[in-house]
């Protein structure tokens, strides 16, 4: 099996503290009309959005998490597109009302990277148009996550997540434990990288085609310097 295959199927339980309810109604008043939903993982966000009426598309990576996707939209009745694309490579079919990248996903690219989406991501959004997106904070990746090592042991799955902090980064290390009978194990491991971007950073990809706004991304009230997550909400010049 291979480890992303593991990591979809755990996704959304691994993901259980991530509140994206509040999320989709913090937002709601800028999403409408045809939206792409990048990174978008298993589709929460995505179905969430379908749900209020707007067109969607939902892009990732990964085959694996696209899979969960579409059988979870089919079962809510959504009719959404999935399709696989890497973030730094994205384009869209035409100009969008707006597009979201939610919980972290561009984390997953360097700075200079992050730039550069940003700016490929504006030719896809009309004027007026919102880029909504969130991202761990600087503050997170260093005092939070970095050099910390975490564990959970449940029925279904065990994981050790063990992080190491680097200059621009922190390097993530996952090993599943699924069980496949009373005293047999599947050990499955997982290697990511996330990359620390500090808010003026962000805030110098997103002067030249934004006007926008930054929340705390998980209290969503406005963003602190001790924030754990910022949220972006940005309206296309």
């Amino acid at each position: 099996m291979e480890a992303y295959s593991i990591l979809a199927k755990y996704y959304d339980s691994l993901m259980k503290d991530f509140n994206y309810d509040a999320y989709t109604d913090f937002i709601k008043g800028y999403v409408k009309g045809e939206g792409i939903d990048l990174c978008c993982g298993t589709g929460e966000m995505t179905i969430r959005l379908a749900k209020l009426k707007c067109k969607m598309i939902g892009m990732d990576l990964s085959q694996e998490m696209l899979n969960e996707a579409r059988n979870k939209a089919r079962k809510n009745f959504q009719n959404i597109i999935f399709i696989q694309e890497n973030l730094k490579d994205f384009e869209a079919p035409h100009k969008m009302d707006f597009i979201t990248c939610v919980c972290d996903g561009f984390n997953y690219v360097d700075n200079n990277s992050l730039i550069e989406s940003i700016n490929n991501i504006s030719k896809y959004l009309k004027s007026g148009a919102y880029l909504i997106f969130d991202f761990s904070s600087e503050y997170k990746l260093k005092n939070v996550l970095g050099n910390n090592t975490f564990c959970e042991d449940r029925d279904d799955v065990t994981y050790i997540w063990a992080n190491e902090l680097k200059e621009d980064r922190v390097e993530m290390q996952v090993s599943f434990f699924e069980p496949k009978s009373e005293d047999l194990y599947q050990r499955i491991d997982d290697n990511q990288t996330q990359y620390i971007h500090s808010l003026d950073i962000v805030k110098e990809a997103l002067n030249k085609n934004f006007e926008y706004s930054v929340f705390d991304g998980e209290k969503f009230t406005d963003a602190k310097d001790d924030s754990l997550r910022y949220l972006i909400i940005a309206k296309r010049k």
